[in-house]
């Protein structure tokens, strides 16, 4: 039996939260309108909805099960700036959520298939540093090492930080001011500077130049890569000019053993207009359809769970 499972990704800018204290949702059901609405949604920028009682996560929740008709729930992280899951319980049961007191396990959710029980995965829903490009490295070594679990992971959210290969968008270093140059740039030794992709790269492996593969990887793959109808060069995932591609699904081997990458569904929504009152974020949605042909049972992990 074969399962689609719709995922979308999305950095909602601030969560919503307005300059006057409010939130405004309206932004994020402009965003989840387009087809396909997703089995499970991964939020990034949750700011302030555990602090204010997770009003605004409930809130946002409702607004999104009212536009696309689904009876969405969810979970929200821990942190100031939070991520999120939220699905679609008729397709998705959770069976954990993050343990916040242990650093490989915050940001985790873990589900298990309604169609197929016997099939579960984990989702780490991230938000890496905006200036600090050491934090966001020793965060994907952390996380390095689940290219390797028997359990189906994936790593999705905004990195910070985009990846190697010629066929990713790039920009003018120097016309960057140098007081925030090094936060996602960084120089070599003759002092020329390029894209700090050492972090993305730990998790899914250089790009070679010569094979037109990657290299190196930890056992993760970026999925806009093994869509081969996705766009060729991909598109920033960010909105307005000089963007870079920074938001990122990425699965492990254990997931690609048992899921294929719907021809043509990796798709990143770029607003219509120019015109940056019209976005809805300062980042673009990710769409992306996943074939699941589950065995009978997902393995349990090294400490005897299951995912």
């Amino acid at each position: 039996m074969s399962v689609e499972l719709r995922l979308s990704l999305f950095n909602f800018e601030a969560g919503g939260l307005q300059p006057d204290g409010t939130y405004d949702f309206a932004p994020l059901t402009q965003a989840l309108l387009d087809e396909p609405h997703p089995d499970l949604l991964m939020l990034c920028e949750a700011k302030f909805w555990n602090a204010r009682g997770r009003r605004p996560f409930h809130t946002a929740m409702a607004h999104l099960a009212e536009a696309t008709g689904r009876p969405y729930v969810g979970e929200l992280h821990t942190g100031a700036l939070a991520t999120a899951v939220i699905y679609d319980p008729r397709v998705l049961r959770l069976e954990a959520a993050e343990e916040p007191e242990f650093p490989d396990k915050r940001n985790l959710a873990r589900f298990r298939l309604r169609a197929d029980p016997g099939y579960r995965f984990q989702v780490f829903v991230e938000h890496w540093p905006y200036a600090d490009p050491e934090q966001r490295l020793a965060r994907a070594r952390l996380l390095a090492t689940f290219g390797i679990s028997p359990i189906p992971t994936l790593i999705a959210g905004d990195t910070n930080s985009t990846s190697s290969g010629p066929h990713l968008p790039t920009r003018d270093w120097t016309t960057v001011p140098i007081g925030i140059r090094d936060h996602k740039g960084r120089h070599d030794d003759n002092g020329t500077w390029h894209a700090d992709t050492r972090a993305v790269d730990r998790l899914i492996g250089t790009w070679d130049t010569t094979t037109g593969h990657r290299v190196n990887s930890a056992g993760f793959h970026h999925l806009a890569e093994l869509d081969p109808h996705a766009p060729h060069p991909l598109p920033p995932t960010v909105n307005g000019p000089n963007g870079l591609h920074i938001d990122y699904i990425l699965g492990n081997q254990a997931l690609l053993s048992s899921t294929t990458v719907m021809p043509g569904s990796y798709r990143i929504h770029t607003p219509p207009s120019v015109d940056p009152t019209s976005w809805p974020s300062d980042h673009r949605r990710i769409s992306c359809t996943l074939h699941i042909h589950p065995a009978s049972t997902t393995p349990h992990d090294s400490n005897g769970h299951r995912a």
